[in-house]
């Protein structure tokens, strides 16, 4: 192949093809926007949670939540948590991770991502509104990891926080069988 002039006329040697100028430009567009499309496809899709505080609710546990309070996850996906903002954070519960991931906690942030690799349940609260029940469970992969690790840590818990685990821990068991 070789190119033409600007008024798309051939000046290639015989037997080689021309191509326009004007062609090549709506061929090289056309590339251009098919390939974020594909490349998009490939990216896994982000999970997003919620912090909210509903001054509307009629009680501490339903004013100040995570939305989805339970979260289910293959390993390696990225989940967006938003809102943490003022006071809120998102904090992990050591004990209630999986032994070979990192703690974390986000405070300060409208938006934050975080990839999660191993798998495992984690044990997730606002570190302010966590006795209020203000917690969530996210189950990445195979739940069983640290399973019985995390539910041994219940009794450490404050009261509000505990009644919210063992309702997301008894949700799981029945999405598990």
């Amino acid at each position: 192949i070789c190119w033409g002039n600007l008024h798309g006329q051939p000046e290639c040697p015989e037997g080689q093809m021309s191509i326009s100028l004007k062609l090549a430009a709506a061929i090289l567009a056309g590339a251009m926007t098919i390939a974020p499309a594909l490349y998009a496809d490939d990216l896994p899709e982000v999970a997003v949670v919620h912090q909210i505080i509903d001054l509307n609710a009629d009680t501490p546990a339903h004013a100040f939540r995570f939305e989805p309070k339970f979260l289910q996850v293959p390993a390696g996906s990225t989940v967006r948590f938003k809102g943490s903002t003022g006071r809120h954070t998102v904090t992990s519960i050591r004990p209630m991770i999986p032994e070979d991931a990192r703690s974390f906690e986000i405070r300060g942030k409208p938006e934050l991502d975080l990839t999660f690799e191993h798998e495992g349940v984690y044990g997730i609260r606002c570190r302010v509104h966590g006795r209020h029940g203000m917690v969530m469970l996210l189950v990445v992969g195979d739940p069983n990891a640290n399973l019985e690790d995390a539910r041994a840590h219940l009794p450490n818990l404050g009261e509000a926080e505990r009644a919210e685990f063992e309702e997301l821990f008894t949700y799981l068991e029945a999405q598990n069988g």
